[in-house]
């Protein structure tokens, strides 16, 4: 099961308690996943199509209370794979429920947007939300590049999609296509504010529990690029000291440096792969960083002036 079908499988599982939403969700459900049919003799025919047997049952749920008669098919094959249909006809209480969510306006005539009256209260505008994604939306997986989209077929339906996103302060953007028209975001948390204010809280933490992970998985490979960095640094470093300590052993200079100083030159031409922390703990007493750095800086000094 994909990301979205589990988002809306969650989703499926809210029916709103009161009347007016849940008649806004029945509409924004119509308007995301119906298809409207006229025949020659004026009659209606609806179809709604959902990938996920939840979803329609969630319809069937909603229609109840309308005492409407739907019939319900399962359809397979084609690009789509297998889907549930819920189909209305024209009957007296079909075209009521159609009227009543905006579907259709007084005079029977199909209207391409929902009307202010269905989505005039805040709540209203998340049920009807969450009805159209449910119907039409789709969002990517928590591992995928962000994308969170409602697939339409009018671009007055998006516009007015767009508005109502924009009254919860969630910004999207209209995108025509060849065959369709999309209204999406590719902003994390625009996804996460929407799915958590229609409902979809397991699969806001699921995303918030993914993009932890990754930030701690990101700053653990920092951390162990930065080690490495540091450990050839520190090998390269080691290896200079070495040269420059073999040098000044073959050289006349060697006899003129501080014993302290020629200690650490043999050490460290004996070990050129030790850190300082290691190489200190060998000289006698044992040194801290700072005192083996004073003496290493003045191998190098001396080193330096051979070439001089």
């Amino acid at each position: 099961m994909s990301f979205s079908q589990e988002v809306k499988r969650e989703l499926a599982a809210l029916v709103p308690a009161a009347p007016h939403c849940r008649q806004a969700q029945l509409s924004g459900l119509l308007f995301g996943a119906g298809t409207f049919e006229i025949s020659a003799g004026g009659q209606y025919s609806v179809r709604l199509s959902f990938s996920l047997p939840a979803v329609a049952r969630h319809a069937l749920a909603l229609l109840r209370p309308y005492h409407v008669e739907a019939q319900v098919r399962t359809v397979s094959g084609g690009p789509a794979g297998r889907r549930y249909e819920v189909v209305l006809d024209d009957r007296e209480a079909g075209l009521q429920v159609l009227n009543e969510t905006g579907v259709l306006s007084d005079a029977l005539r199909l209207q391409l947007r929902a009307p202010s009256r269905v989505v005039q209260r805040r709540c209203c505008v998340v049920a009807f939300l969450r009805g159209m994604f449910l119907g039409c939306g789709s969002v990517s997986a928590p591992a995928s590049p962000v994308h969170l989209e409602f697939t339409l077929e009018d671009q007055d339906l998006a516009e007015q999609l767009l508005r109502l996103l924009e009254r919860l302060d969630l910004r999207f953007a209209v995108a025509a296509r060849a065959r369709n028209i999309a209204c999406y975001t590719k902003s994390s948390e625009t996804v996460n504010a929407l799915l958590a204010v229609l409902g979809a809280h397991d699969a806001v933490l699921r995303r918030e529990e993914h993009a932890v992970l990754g930030g701690v998985r990101a700053e653990a490979n920092r951390l162990a690029n930065c080690d490495q960095a540091n450990a050839r640094r520190a090998a390269a470093a080691g290896e200079r000291q070495a040269a420059a300590a073999r040098r000044l052993m073959a050289s006349p200079a060697w006899s003129a440096l501080p014993p302290s100083v020629r200690e650490v030159a043999e050490l460290r031409a004996r070990y050129p792969f030790l850190s300082l922390s290691e190489l200190g703990g060998r000289v006698r007493p044992p040194l801290g960083k700072s005192a083996l750095n004073h003496r290493l800086r003045h191998l190098m000094a001396a080193a330096a002036e051979l070439d001089a």
